[in-house]
């Protein structure tokens, strides 16, 4: 195999230029990066990702830690994420960790032990206090709320967010409103949960719908609650997926939407659109871009950083 020699002999360059065009540093001539380019082109060089990070610092990589890579919702995540980081040379290690600590604390052990730069947390059971514990390693970022100022975190505020599907359900004339929620402990849920008794005068808890993640969930939650003889007017769901699987069931039996149930999601993910699901759009691509750009800039000096982005309500035929 080529190595930098080789290649500075062929391009008739010094050593220190083969290394600059390699790492991408400036001080180099068109003229030579174009020869030394055409040189490893020849040679059939190939870049020594260990050489490299021994040489640099750097391993130009950060692990991205979500709970289940097949779930809509963290795609959106993940297209922001990857696509600033090919704008940057930048790979992304994908871990899925189930909720599982174990888990989580494998994908932050890998910044512990240089394997990447940085880390990027999609949602988590890990506690903030242990999260900041591997801040010596360097920096990690979150998508969620609460986060300490020694941790970057780009989120929505989803207390707000459900404010304003809450008022606009009441501005569209339901009063018996029900919530559906993922993880009844997580700080998004709760923080949702308080929207709804505090927005909504006739909140109950028996219309609180918690642990549904997917469409089968959503399928599930149609046969619970048309069992039900008291049943709210409008659902307001934290999630598309779920809202969908909901939606198509209620379809299959013949219940009409909104005649006799509104449904109100949340994400605002693109396949929602065609089947006329109404929703809150949460701006979840601009999120995992901002996520990226934080943690790269900060691995460059800057300071962590908070960001709040803004939900933004798409109308449909379901509301």
């Amino acid at each position: 195999m080529a190595n930098i020699r080789d290649i500075a002999k062929r391009a008739d360059v010094s050593v220190t230029t083969v290394s600059r065009v390699i790492n991408e540093h400036p001080y180099v001539s068109t003229e030579k990066r174009e020869r030394v380019r055409r040189a490893m082109e020849e040679l059939g060089y190939l870049r020594n990702q260990q050489a490299l990070t021994l040489s640099t610092g750097r391993t130009q990589r950060f692990v991205v830690v979500l709970p289940y890579m097949d779930h809509p919702y963290y795609g959106l995540f993940v297209n922001g994420l990857a696509k600033a980081a090919l704008a940057k040379d930048y790979r992304l290690v994908m871990w899925q960790t189930e909720y599982r600590l174990d888990q989580e604390r494998q994908a932050l052990d890998l910044l512990k032990h240089r394997e990447v730069d940085g880390a990027i947390v999609l949602s988590h059971t890990m506690t903030f206090e242990e999260m900041e514990t591997y801040r010596a390693y360097g920096p990690v970022a979150v998508a969620t709320v609460g986060a300490p100022e020694t941790i970057s975190s780009v989120h929505v505020d989803h207390y707000t967010a459900f404010c304003t599907g809450l008022r606009l359900l009441a501005q569209s004339g339901y009063e018996d409103v029900g919530i559906v929620l993922s993880r009844p402990d997580s700080p998004s849920s709760i923080a949702r949960q308080r929207a709804y008794f505090d927005e909504v005068a006739s909140a109950r808890e028996r219309w609180v719908w918690s642990g549904y993640l997917t469409s089968e969930d959503g399928i599930r939650l149609a046969s619970v609650f048309l069992s039900q003889q008291e049943r709210p007017r409008a659902l307001f769901f934290s999630s598309d997926y779920v809202a969908l699987g909901f939606l198509g069931e209620l379809r299959r039996r013949g219940v009409r939407t909104p005649e006799d149930v509104a449904i109100l999601g949340f994400d605002g993910h693109p396949i929602g659109q065609a089947f006329g699901l109404a929703t809150m759009h949460a701006p979840n691509e601009d999120i995992g871009r901002t996520l990226f750009d934080v943690t790269f800039n900060e691995m460059n000096g800057c300071a962590p950083t908070t960001k709040s982005l803004v939900v933004t309500y798409l109308p449909g035929t379901t509301l």
